[in-house]
């Protein structure tokens, strides 16, 4: 539906009809589960219980063990084996991204390594749901660079805007940049889309204006990277951590208002939303003139964590914004700030919803946390990425 949200009425019409009826099995399907969840997490365990747990933990399809501490030492000797190098100048193996998907296995169990050399890489890459275990690494943010320019002033919907998607479990990037240069009247427009549970970026790039990262679903894990944007820049519906990063906020041209984060969560069982933790969050340029705020509730039970961050002078003292102008936010929606600093972190005039923390927020942070919230401990260690797993 979200890909639809700009088509005309009577698109969107014909599709909800046919969703209708499968959303809200789904929705039911997801309540019985969550009480189900809390009534056993009030039980002591049987020892039927544990013997279950210890098999599904044998029998899951894991990611390969690593030494993680070494892993990527051994990928830049080439002790790793790399499956494919991808080089614009023709010295590789292939000289477009796009091409090197395209060799990797279906559901492959092994990782499938791709080097990407420095250039710039004008091209529109789909990493599709049947490409599992993709890692793919450059020579740095700002060397390798994949760059597209679509937009909704196409004419196509939010999601075919993207100049990288990803939906194959467990992809990994690397020092890499990707790129939407639509511009600032382009409206929204995608540089990175990952709907693939349990991907990674680490010292990543994403630039665009409006609509940059879009976190559509699963688990989702970034740190040490940059995201440039001006409007709802990071939104989507995963579960998503963002770790040790800078956030920067562009000017655009036409707009008095930008506005970072853009959380999609409409179905109150469902544990999705975006935790930032330990970023810093800054101006890009200068922005006088231009109302800065952390986000803004997409849907109804939009969530989203600032904790442990630095927030520069420019956020607005109000910090949130409500989606629709004149309309409070929805009591349904959870908003949470814990132990940020900097002169934007002061909470003394934010606006006064009821979906909003700021004081005594320690558990509540608590619960958006690598370990506790996409359950990092369980799959980021074999990845050799850098985290935190706790406040």
């Amino acid at each position: 539906m979200d890909g639809f949200e700009y088509a005309p009425d009577e698109v969107r019409k014909v599709v909800a009809e046919n969703l209708d009826k499968s959303t809200k099995l789904v929705t039911t399907s997801l309540a019985i589960i969550s009480k189900i969840d809390e009534y056993m997490s009030s039980q002591e365990p049987s020892s039927m219980v544990d013997e279950i747990e210890k098999s599904s933990e044998l029998t899951s399809d894991s990611e390969p063990t690593w030494l993680s501490s070494k892993y990527w030492k051994l990928v830049k000797e080439r002790r790793i084996k790399v499956n494919a190098v991808v080089a614009e100048d023709g010295s590789g193996d292939y000289e477009t991204i796009t091409e090197a998907i395209k060799a990797v296995p279906a559901r492959s169990k092994n990782r499938f390594v791709i080097y990407v050399k420095e250039g710039l890489y004008r091209e529109n890459v789909n990493v599709a749901k049947d490409k599992w275990n993709v890692l793919m690494y450059g020579d740095g943010m700002d060397k390798t660079i994949v760059s597209g320019n679509r937009s909704n002033s196409l004419g196509i919907t939010t999601t075919m805007t993207a100049t990288f998607a990803v939906h194959g479990k467990r992809f990994i990037a690397r020092d890499m940049g990707f790129h939407n240069t639509a511009g600032a009247g382009g409206g929204q427009a995608v540089a990175l889309l990952s709907s693939a549970d349990q991907s990674v970026f680490h010292r990543c790039l994403f630039d665009s204006y409006q609509d940059t990262l879009f976190t559509q679903s699963k688990r989702q894990f970034y740190r040490e990277c940059k995201i440039y944007g001006t409007m709802d820049f990071i939104f989507g519906d995963a579960a998503v951590v963002i770790q040790n990063s800078e956030i920067l906020v562009k000017k655009s041209p036409s707009q008095k208002t930008a506005v970072i984060t853009a959380q999609g969560k409409d179905i109150p069982y469902s544990k999705t939303g975006i935790s930032i933790q330990k970023c810093t969050i800054m101006p890009a340029e200068n922005l006088r003139g231009v109302k800065t705020y952390l986000g803004r509730p997409w849907k109804n039970y939009s969530t989203t964590v600032i904790m442990e961050s630095h927030l520069g002078s420019f956020i607005d003292p109000k910090g949130w914004l409500p989606w629709n102008k004149g309309v409070g936010a929805p009591d349904t929606i959870s908003y949470i700030e814990y132990k940020n600093v900097g002169p934007g972190a002061s909470t003394a005039e934010r606006v006064t919803w009821k979906g909003l923390s700021v004081n005594d927020t320690q558990s509540d942070a608590g619960k958006f946390t690598v370990r506790s919230f996409i359950d990092g401990d369980n799959w980021l260690p074999s990845t050799g990425v850098p985290y935190q797993a706790d406040l």
